[in-house]
């Protein structure tokens, strides 16, 4: 294709929110799973922060036949959805717990949508989505930090982590900092906001400017949510170390 073929096929296509690209054998830019799943290659650790009942876990060992998934779930009702995954599978650890930057235990916010329960409040945004996180209870729940239970489970690195956990991603990240700063990590895989939904949350670009000290790079953005008026809420990123 000649270039000026090309550039008004790109007009005709930009028309319609599309993007002509060449891109390597195996790249996926409209799949964030496959594209964890390439980059993570033979994968034999990986964490998942904000586990659910397991719908992902179960499809992270399935696709990574080496892999140990430790999942971690601090909301009764999902963890308990969770262990009866883990039951069915050896290689699945379910841990009922939340994640931040401090062992302990928390306040945490069950909300009417259970997936986007909290450590954090929610606020609201004037957005039809606040209904779902909308505040139903609050609990108690244990914390602990990706550094202490590394620690505790003599554990070196993280192939994959992926962090689901409505605005404390960066106090995640921050518990786990030492890996961090070593490049122990090798594919960070998150949900980051766009808009405070919760009262005290990070946004993206906290979490992008944190990595980005320990030379962790933005790799690409999937799955955008936008709220009705268009505006951009949240969205899943992936950050790869820059090891040149």
């Amino acid at each position: 294709m000649t270039m000026s073929l090309a550039f008004a096929a790109q007009r005709v296509f930009g028309m319609f929110g599309y993007h002509l690209r060449k891109l390597d054998r195996g790249v996926r830019i409209d799949d964030s799973f496959e594209e964890q799943l390439r980059l993570a290659g033979d994968a034999a650790t990986i964490f998942e922060v904000g586990a659910a009942d397991g719908r992902d876990t179960r499809t992270y060992v399935d696709r990574c036949p080496k892999a140990i998934v430790h999942a971690f779930e601090p909301l009764p009702e999902n963890f308990a959805k969770l262990r009866i995954v883990a039951e069915s599978e050896s290689r699945i650890v379910p841990v009922n717990a939340a994640v931040s930057s401090k062992v302990g235990t928390a306040s945490f916010h069950v909300a009417a949508l259970p997936d986007a329960s909290s450590l954090f409040s929610p606020r609201r945004t004037g957005s039809r989505f606040d209904k779902y996180m909308s505040e139903n209870d609050v609990i108690e729940v244990n914390v602990t930090t990706i550094s202490e239970y590394c620690k505790e489970n003599n554990i070196e690195s993280i192939d994959l982590f992926k962090m689901d956990a409505q605005g404390s991603e960066l106090n995640i990240l921050k518990g786990a900092e030492n890996l961090i700063i070593k490049k122990r990590i090798r594919i960070i895989y998150s949900e980051v906001l766009f808009m405070k939904i919760y009262e005290g949350c990070c946004q993206f670009h906290e979490v992008t400017a944190y990595l980005d000290q320990f030379n962790y790079r933005l790799h690409a953005i999937y799955n955008q949510h936008h709220n009705e008026s268009g505006r951009l809420a949240w969205a899943d990123a992936i950050y790869l170390p820059d090891i040149d």
